[in-house]
């Protein structure tokens, strides 16, 4: 690899580190393309001061570059934060003349999808958690539908695997601000044991219904599965952590349930109750 970083970047390194499908050396990354980037967004938001890492060109003057069949993009880190909920919080670049997103109707889709595929997964803890997981998006998607949405929609990340990915162009995508909040708290659930029990009072008192129930409604969605799923259907490692917390997790929701109920009327879950 440190070969061909020099032929196609001209970029001279003697140690380089493997992190998953990464390759991190210096303030750079070398990362696995797998999600095509909106470059007219990328520089749109690189225009009104708003950093992201630098995406580098290699020698073709093409920002992705196929290495042993594989497709590879190079990013320059001049900037590293560790991510927490202050920095989520203070992170409030909002943006408009963007689409809404259903996620009603997203979740919808891909439960469609997963449903066609799930009798080739071979897989026996994603097959006999799957009508569990699929119960929750489709309480998640009611929700969703009740709801009389005209929130403001900001920058927001698609994972929070690592932290450096915080800035990453390909990481970023326009949505609610409360989806940034919820998957962070997912991350450090399912990853760190951690326990955000106070988060859930501080949104209440800061925030709107609409953006209270948003918070709740993708701490419902089952993101752990489906990336799981993913890793299955990618033959990639799969991280088992979003069944055997599976208890725990429903009590967490059940606590976060019990707190929204207590200043709203909200549709009744029974399984939360």
């Amino acid at each position: 690899m440190i070969n061909a970083i020099k032929y196609y970047y001209d970029l001279n390194i003697s140690e380089i580190k493997q992190i998953d499908d990464d390759y991190v050396f210096d303030n750079y990354i070398l990362k696995k393309y797998y999600k095509e980037l909106n470059i007219n967004l990328y520089y749109h938001l690189i225009n009104k001061g708003i950093y992201l890492h630098k995406i580098i060109y290699n020698r073709e003057n093409k920002y992705v570059t196929m290495i042993d069949n594989i497709p590879f993009i190079l990013l320059k880190i001049d900037k590293k934060n560790i991510v927490n909920l202050d920095l989520i919080e203070h992170y409030n670049f909002q943006l408009s003349n963007f689409d809404y997103p259903n996620w009603a109707t997203l979740w919808s889709i891909k439960i469609d999808y997963y449903e066609k595929n799930i009798d080739n997964i071979k897989d026996e803890i994603i097959k006999k958690s799957f009508q569990y997981f699929i119960g929750m998006t489709e309480n998640a998607i009611t929700l969703f539908k009740s709801l009389n949405l005209s929130n403001h929609l900001f920058l927001c990340h698609q994972r929070f695997n690592y932290d450096y990915e915080f800035y990453d162009p390909f990481n970023i995508l326009i949505d609610y601000k409360m989806r940034d909040y919820a998957e962070y708290i997912k991350r450090e659930f399912y990853i760190c044991d951690k326990h955000y029990d106070d988060l859930i009072d501080k949104l209440l008192n800061n925030y709107h219904y609409n953006d209270i129930m948003l918070f709740f409604i993708r701490m419902l969605y089952p993101t752990a599965f489906f990336d799981a799923y993913d890793s299955f259907l990618k033959k990639e490692r799969i991280n088992y952590e979003f069944y055997y917390k599976r208890n725990d997790y429903e009590q967490y929701l059940k606590i976060i349930y019990k707190k929204i109920r207590q200043k709203y009327n909200i549709i009744e879950i029974e399984w939360l109750k």
